[in-house]
């Protein structure tokens, strides 16, 4: 079998992180020592060393750390305004039953209507406190 120049510079990569099966590596070797040049420029090629650097730059870093902040910060701000809603709305559900009972919470139960409207305006509370204290920021 004929192996051409394209071949080994396929392979070469391989040989050069000694990734590659005993076998290529003999056929390499072998090439190489009947192509002299092709064996000086893969000498060269190795002997350049790369200067190490980190995968990722520390702004970046710093910038995705910032972003999971915000996106922490909204989704509970989020939270806080869910349950304000529902619980400031919660006083003046009513209930239909078949035979035309209708239970309104603010009326027949005015200490479960009570608490839930304490407990909404405290989700308001913090809601506008925790958007104010962002907005500072």
């Amino acid at each position: 079998m004929n192996v051409t120049q394209n071949v080994i510079a396929d392979l070469l990569p391989l040989y050069a992180e000694n990734e590659c099966s005993p076998d290529t590596r003999a056929l390499v070797d072998e090439y190489l020592q009947l192509n002299p040049k092709q064996a000086e420029e893969l000498r060269r090629v190795l002997e350049v060393k790369l200067p190490l650097r980190s995968a990722v730059p520390a702004a970046d870093l710093q910038e995705t750390a910032a972003l999971r902040r915000a996106r922490r910060a909204v989704r509970r701000r989020s939270w806080f305004m869910a349950v304000a809603i529902f619980c400031s709305l919660a006083p003046f559900s009513v209930i239909a039953t078949g035979d035309k009972i209708i239970w309104l919470l603010l009326r027949d139960a005015p200490l479960a209507a009570a608490c839930y409207g304490a407990v909404g305006a405290a989700f308001w509370v913090l809601y506008f406190y925790r958007r104010a204290r962002e907005r500072d920021m």
